[in-house]
């Protein structure tokens, strides 16, 4: 995820305030990977893992954002 796409405001809410979900990657919890971004106030999701195949991450992108949104 660039920086100008974490400090972009929320196209449903306008906050701009986001969690961060990562995936903890060895058994000393000193590296993660990014799961996902979702915006604190409403639960839009702004970002997905990008290992999963494009078309498969915005349909779920878009299911995601039906259900929190």
């Amino acid at each position: 995820m660039k920086l100008e796409e974490l400090l972009a405001p929320c196209p449903k809410c306008g906050s701009k305030d986001k969690i961060a979900h990562r995936k903890m990657l060895d058994n000393h919890r000193s590296h993660a990977e990014m799961d996902t971004v979702k915006c604190e106030n409403c639960g839009y999701i702004f970002f997905v893992n990008e290992n999963m195949d494009p078309d498969e991450k915005k349909q779920l992108l878009n299911e995601l954002n039906k259900i929190y949104g």
